[in-house]
């Protein structure tokens, strides 16, 4: 639901700023949260590899689901 022009004027009269920074503001908040989140996510798989804590056979696959999760997430949010 998109808002009327009266409604887009009294945001910007309230805010300072127009609807679709706010918009922006979100979108880019969450795909940044996301890839922070998928970077300490693939960090920790390779940490566990690198000590032997974790078999490759584990890592890997996690990797590949982090990585595609993130691509997901991305693909919903700005599309």
């Amino acid at each position: 639901m998109s808002m009327s022009g009266v409604q887009a004027s009294a945001f910007q009269a309230a805010g300072g700023f127009p609807p679709s920074a706010s918009y922006l503001l979100f979108v880019g908040f969450t795909v940044a949260i996301s890839f922070l989140w998928g970077a300490w996510a693939i960090w920790s798989c390779y940490r566990g590899w690198a000590t032997g804590n974790l078999d490759r056979s584990v890592a890997a696959p996690s990797v590949i689901r982090i990585l595609l999760l993130c691509m997901i997430l991305t693909a919903f949010v700005l599309s």
